[in-house]
Order: structure tokens, then C-alpha cells, then sequence
């Protein structure tokens, strides 16, 4: 038992100290000697009995302070003891008292300060998402090839996969189904394949023209041509107006791009998208609109005027085609549309960035002869002259108009078709390139 033996001892001192003191008290009493008879051998002996008693004394005394002593250093080796056992009491000594424990709560205030309170610091901002850059309309119709899904894929390629690039989740394909209720096997397809856990499924987003808007004239199965609208034409037309209004209710972007399910996005081209949307704002802080293919294509307006160019065009289906529509409202040509323009720049990129897949347009049934190809200028007669790039007014850049910038602000255009191979990509070099 460790902790009994320093007790223990500590009891026998105590014991020893108590008895010299009894004898201590008996000494200092006077001492009760008979009558004295006159004998000088009485007196002799006296004396000897107070010497012996004097020593007797001193040898207490000495002795008492010896084990006062010991106590102490007893009390100092049980406190050292003690504490190498966690100053718990002995579990095998129920009788033996706690040890002597002072609270820190009464002691660290005296002894240690308390810490000063911190100051109080700002907080930090809220970090605000990322708005959506750019949303990417894509009407599609039932084809016997799969043009919708090499139209999408063409997107998926080049949309980033890593958090760390600025257009991570910045950038959504709406892909809204126009004939619901018939058989669109690529639309279910591409559904299928995108969805979660499809590592981009994020890009994406489904719909189907459940509610069309009716035709301004619903008995009428009227042809039309080039620049009069027919019954089909007409319900291009309120197509492309039904998906503007969803894409008007999924959130807010920047921008808005129209584009037709049989367009593929060139190589690079979604690099080129950045470069040209930054140099537009550059040039023209508040531009409406840029144009960087043909047809309805390839036309990317400010998602705040996507509401007011659907109702453009539910309004004005019946007098002109969905392409003229739009080149008539972002270059202000009549009074409605001048008002809603408010002196914004229309500009123009001056590559083409789209692919058209197959010979036949959406908007036209007769088969064109060549479309233009990747990276290939966009001049007349392809694009009308107020919508086209001007080649003499900007000879060595790549976004029009170009006048009016600060010459640190100014940058030539980059050859974009030198970064594109392949039978996609337009080449001034090749003898067989479209004229």
C-alpha cells in the first residue's frame, strides 16, 4: 500500500512528540521535596535530582524537535506522493482525507488575467453565385438523323469539366421539343444521355412546347415564299417565341443565343464566344446584339430584351420571316423596333462560328448550294449590309464597328481559322473552298 507507509509514520512522531511533551509539563512543575533535616547529604542529592532532570528535559526538547522535523519532511514526501498519483485519495485507504485542493476558479483570476475580448471585425461579404453567362436556345423538331445529338455534343466538348474555369455552370443548352406527342427519338435520347450522373449534365436543360400559341390564321395552309411567311414559316416563328419566354423563366443571364438543332458549334468557337462578347462590351459597353453566323443563328442579344423580342415577334409573324424579324429589330428599322433598339450598337463578328449539318434549311425547304463554313467571313450576300461585318470600315479587326475605341483599347483580330482543321473549317487556300 504506497500511500499508508508516509501516514503511518507520520502517527508514531505525532505519538512520540505527545509523550515528551507530558514529560515536559511534568518537569516544570516545582518539585515536592520532604522537610530537609539539616543532612548535607539531602541537599546533595537534591541537587543531582535537578540535574538529571535538566538533562532529561533538554533531551525531550531535542528529541521533540526532531520529530517535528520528520513530520515535515513526511508531510512534504506524502504531498510529493500524492501528486504522482494524480492527487486522488488511496483506494485502499477509505479513511485517509482528500488532499488540500484550492479550485483554479479562485485562483486563476488572481494569478493569471483574464484574456482581453477581440475586437470586433468585419464581417465577411457574402459571396453572391455566379450568374449565368450565356443560355443557348435550341428548338428542335423529329429528323430521320440525329442532327439534335451531334448539335449537342458539339457543346458538351468544349464546356469545361473543372471548377476553376470561369464558365464552369455558367453556361445552359435549353432544348425545348416542339412537336410533343410524336415521335422524337433523338429528344429522348439526349435525354437520357445527359441526364445526372452525366459529369455535364449541369449544361443542360429539356422542355416541350406544351401549350403553342395558336396561329393568327388557323384555317390557312398558305406556301408563303422568301419574304412572306406560310403557315409553316408561322409557327417557326411562335416556336423560337415559346422558347425565349422559358428561357425568360429559368434565371438570368448575360446573354442569350439563338441557334437551330441542326448547328453545330465549331472547333474553338466557344473560346472565340468569350473573346468576341468581351471585345463587344469593350467597344460598345451597352451593345444590343452581335452576330456570328447566318440564318437564325448565331445571334446573340441581352437576355433583360429576350421578353420584348417575343412579343416582337408573336406580333409580326404574319408579315416577314423569323430571320428578317430579327435583323429588323436589333438594327431599329421601323419606329416599334428604333424605340426598343434606344440607340444601342447592333455589331457583327466577323467569322462564322456555327456548322450547319446537312443540305436543307430549317427555315427554307429548297436545298442550298453551299453553306458557309467554319470561320469563314461574314459578308454579303449572305447576311444582309446593315447586319454584316464592314471589311473597309474594320480591315484588321474581328469585331464591328470598331471606330471610336482608345488606341490601348484597340486589338487586331485573331486568325481564328488558323486553329481549325478538318473538312468543317473554311480554308481561302483550297481550290474547292464555297464561294
Amino acid at each position: 500500500m504506497r500511500g499508508s507507509t508516509p501516514t503511518v509514520l507520520a502517527f508514531g512522531v505525532v505519538v512520540l512528540l505527545l509523550i515528551s511533551l507530558a514529560s515536559l509539563s511534568r518537569l516544570s512543575a516545582p518539585p515536592q521535596y520532604p522537610a530537609p533535616s539539616g543532612a548535607p547529604s539531602s541537599l546533595a542529592s537534591c541537587q543531582s535530582s535537578l540535574s538529571a532532570a535538566s538533562q532529561s528535559a533538554a533531551a525531550a526538547l531535542s528529541a521533540a524537535d526532531r520529530a517535528a522535523e520528520a513530520l515535515e519532511a513526511l508531510r512534504a514526501r506524502e504531498k510529493a506522493l500524492q501528486g504522482a498519483l494524480g492527487a486522488a485519495p488511496c483506494p485502499d485507504c477509505p479513511g485517509c482525507p482528500p488532499p488540500e485542493q484550492v479550485p483554479p476558479a479562485q485562483v486563476l483570476p488572481a494569478q493569471v488575467p483574464p484574456p482581453a475580448p477581440c475586437p470586433d471585425l468585419p464581417s465577411a461579404p457574402a459571396v453572391a453565385a455566379r450568374r449565368r453567362y450565356l443560355t443557348v436556345g435550341i428548338p428542335t423538331v423529329p429528323r430521320d438523323e440525329d442532327h439534335l445529338g451531334a448539335t449537342v455534343e458539339s457543346w458538351m466538348r468544349q464546356l469545361p469539366a473543372k471548377k476553376e474555369d470561369p464558365l464552369y455552370d455558367r453556361v445552359v443548352l435549353l432544348v425545348m421539343n416542339m412537336m410533343p406527342g410524336t415521335d422524337h427519338r433523338w429528344f429522348d435520347e439526349a435525354r437520357r444521355k445527359y441526364a445526372a450522373p452525366h459529369p455535364k449534365h449541369m449544361y443542360i436543360q429539356f422542355a416541350s412546347n406544351d401549350n403553342p400559341t395558336k396561329d393568327p390564321k388557323p384555317d390557312a395552309r398558305d406556301e408563303g415564299d422568301g419574304n412572306h411567311p406560310g403557315y409553316r414559316v408561322r409557327k417557326q416563328t411562335r416556336d423560337i417565341a415559346a422558347l425565349l419566354k422559358f428561357a425568360a423563366g429559368t434565371g438570368d443571364a448575360e446573354f442569350y443565343l439563338f441557334t437551330e438543332d441542326d448547328m453545330e458549334l465549331c472547333p474553338h468557337a466557344l473560346l472565340a464566344t468569350q473573346h468576341m462578347l468581351t471585345k463587344a462590351e469593350l467597344y460598345r459597353p451597352d451593345f444590343m446584339s452581335i452576330r456570328a453566323s447566318y440564318g437564325m443563328n448565331g445571334i446573340f442579344i441581352r437576355s433583360r430584351d429576350v421578353p420584348a423580342f417575343a412579343d416582337y415577334l408573336l406580333e409580326h409573324q404574319e408579315r416577314r420571316p423569323p430571320d428578317h424579324l430579327v435583323v429588323e429589330w436589333f438594327a431599329g428599322e421601323k419606329p416599334q423596333s428604333a424605340a426598343l433598339k434606344a440607340g444601342r450598337a447592333h455589331m457583327a463578328f466577323r467569322y462564322n462560328i456555327l456548322h450547319h449539318l446537312g443540305v436543307v434549311s430549317t427555315l427554307r425547304a429548297a436545298k442550298s448550294k453551299a453553306f458557309p463554313k467554319c470561320y469563314e467571313e461574314l459578308g454579303e450576300p449572305t447576311l444582309f449590309e446593315v447586319e454584316a461585318f464592314n471589311f473597309r470600315a474594320c480591315p484588321d479587326d474581328d469585331v464591328w464597328p470598331c471606330d471610336g475605341v482608345e488606341a490601348g483599347d484597340r486589338t487586331v483580330g485573331i486568325g481564328w481559322g488558323d486553329m481549325c482543321a478538318g473538312e468543317l473549317c473554311y480554308n481561302p487556300n483550297n481550290p474547292n473552298k464555297p464561294k
